[in-house]
């Protein structure tokens, strides 16, 4: 009995001190992330960093730094809001292919099959090609490289003219879809669709007509429906320029030196399919996660969205830059983008948005993901703050 009570004490010994070695470990790589953390805001001079990690189907650290609100002195949390921007747009894909999975949309068809209010062009335009950026329909005018082209003063006048329009719709507020797409239907498109690729935010607006065209409810509905309740994004919602919403987080611009300036005036509504919400890092992660573990569809659609769609297409060898950050056409296929990492594939998506920088990845061979969102345009650490973070989590991981 006395030998048998010696070694029952000696494994409860062992177990509690494997314990306290766990907990070490666990606490010195959350304390890594928090020194990267703070070197990232004092660096960049971006006023917050949100931040949450994903590993499996678990949350393994979620966590805020800097403020929110610097005029009121108001602490970034794990429950601030932040504007999504372009990530919206993986949320707006991934209603589409679910509806497809339903059969209640054929992306073959002309889109005017289900937005009557989208007029038709010299090509039709389908809504894989909405979905792959390959419409041909336009992005945002820039103004400059616009007016370069310009061949008489009648020309200028109706760039100056559509940009006025352009300007009047981002300080509108729009409660449907259908009206946002006015100040720019009538435009021709670009190219031939299916051609050539050009990003459009312009081109996700169509396709959340089409997807209200096809379900029988309105976008805000549909993607409640079909992606956040599912995946119990309770902390995501349209970003309602109008409504009181709790621990929303106050909009900057990062100028060079590190000033900060409030944010540009912009209502995100005419644009809420291709970037309109707010959310939350965690929020941000659990999505990523349902979508890497098939929860909305079968691993063939997910190898499809996150496959570039043009078949010549590489992914970039080049050494990864903040630059890696924007959508191009070698890296995006079905409202996903591929990251140009030589190491682990990466897929998720980016966003940059007046008063907010945005990012969401998964590693699906390790089963990592990463979010992070920041309230100031011209933050650029999505790749070098990011690759920090993972370093720390996969050397954990790994060992």
């Amino acid at each position: 009995m006395k030998l048998f009570l010696q070694l029952f004490f000696l494994a409860i010994s062992f177990s509690l001190s494997a314990q306290n070695s766990n907990n070490q470990i666990e606490e010195k790589w959350k304390q890594d992330i928090s020194k990267a953390a703070i070197k990232e805001l004092n660096n960049s001079g971006t006023p917050s960093l949100q931040i949450a990690i994903g590993y499996k189907d678990s949350i393994i650290y979620e966590k805020a730094f800097g403020l929110a609100d610097i005029e009121n002195n108001v602490l970034a949390t794990t429950e601030t809001k932040y504007r999504t921007a372009s990530i919206s747009k993986w949320w707006t894909a991934t209603a589409a292919m679910i509806l497809v999975d339903q059969g209640k949309l054929d992306l073959d068809k002309p889109i005017q099959n289900y937005c009557l209010s989208f007029p038709e062009k010299s090509s039709p335009i389908t809504a894989r090609q909405l979905l792959t950026q390959t419409s041909g329909i336009r992005a945002y005018i820039e103004i400059e490289e616009e007016l370069a082209k310009a061949t008489n003063s009648q020309d200028s006048l109706h760039i100056e003219n559509r940009k006025r329009i352009e300007l009047l719709g981002s300080y509108t507020h729009y409660t449907d879809l259908e009206p946002s797409l006015d100040n720019f239907k009538e435009d021709p498109i670009l190219f031939e669709p299916g051609t050539d690729w050009s990003y459009s935010s312009h081109a996700y607006r169509v396709l959340g007509c089409v997807l209200e065209g096809a379900s029988g409810m309105s976008y805000q509905s549909l993607i409640k429906e079909l992606v956040f309740r599912p995946t119990a994004m309770e902390n995501t919602t349209e970003d309602d320029s109008w409504a009181i919403i709790p621990n929303r987080a106050s909009g900057y611009r990062l100028e060079r030196e590190k000033s900060v300036r409030r944010a540009d005036m912009r209502d995100v509504s005419e644009n809420l399919p291709a970037g309109g919400h707010l959310t939350t890092a965690s929020d941000l992660v659990r999505f990523a996660q349902a979508f890497n573990a098939g929860k909305f569809f079968s691993s063939k659609t997910i190898t499809l969205m996150s496959t570039p769609y043009f078949e010549n297409a590489e992914i970039l060898k080049t050494e990864p830059t903040w630059r890696d950050a924007i959508p191009s056409k070698e890296k995006y296929g079905y409202g996903v983008m591929r990251f140009s990492d030589p190491v682990n594939k990466k897929l998720g998506h980016t966003g940059r948005q007046s008063g907010a920088s945005s990012i969401v990845f998964v590693i699906p061979e390790k089963d990592i993901t990463i979010s992070v969102l920041t309230n100031s345009k011209g933050w650029r650490g999505y790749i070098s703050f990011t690759q920090a973070i993972e370093d720390i989590v996969i050397k954990i991981i790994d060992n």
